[in-house]
């Protein structure tokens, strides 16, 4: 049986060693097969309300 779940984490880091820092702690906690990420450079809005 293959089970698939999808998640999507936000998360605000200083810089890209803060960020490789808090992915190398994921991964030892949890089994992942496929990890992609994406990053802003800068915030152009900021909202804090998520719609579900």
């Amino acid at each position: 049986m293959i089970c698939k779940v999808d998640y999507l984490l936000k998360l605000l880091v200083r810089d890209v060693a803060d960020y490789d820092r808090v992915y190398k702690k994921l991964i030892k906690a949890v089994p992942l097969s496929n990890v992609s990420a994406s990053f802003a450079m800068q915030r152009i809005k900021y909202e804090t309300a998520v719609p579900v």
